[in-house]
């Protein structure tokens, strides 16, 4: 009985595979890799290299999620900065690399709780920027090649 399972297993796994290998009903050999081949594969340019900047301003001390080609979580003391190099290449400079930093609320000098100012900067251009407390989202682009 196993002898006689594994033999129709087996059988029916040979015909799996056998019939899904393509090629064309005619007979004739399927050319669709051969034309995918002649085509120029997408070119996106060469790698751009640019210079970001996150700035968190205010006083005291808060927790930062911050994302500059990588992203990262960290305590600090305000005012705080970040200067990195961000390297765009291939499909990133058509859709994007996300750059944002977002300070938690610090409490005020009224002893409120406020959401510290944020700035981002990409090659010494303010692109974002939350002016203290207007949002609790913080400050985020998307660096796309140029």
């Amino acid at each position: 009985m196993r002898g006689t399972v594994a033999g129709a297993t087996l059988v029916m796994v040979c015909a799996l595979v056998t019939g899904c290998g393509g090629g064309s009903d005619d007979g004739e050999a399927d050319s669709g890799g051969a034309s995918a081949a002649a085509e120029p594969k997408q070119t996106w340019g060469p790698p751009e290299t640019h210079r970001v900047t996150l700035r968190v301003e205010g006083s005291g001390s808060s927790q930062i999620g911050w994302a500059a080609g990588d992203s990262h979580f960290e305590t600090a003391t305000l005012p705080w900065k970040h200067e990195d190099q961000v390297t765009l290449e291939g499909a990133e400079l058509k859709n994007g690399v996300q750059l944002y930093v977002t300070p938690q609320a610090v409490k005020g000098t009224d002893g409120r709780f406020v959401f510290p100012a944020c700035v981002v900067e990409v090659d010494g251009k303010t692109v974002d920027k939350n002016a203290g407390g207007e949002s609790s989202q913080g400050c985020k682009y998307t660096l796309k090649g140029s």
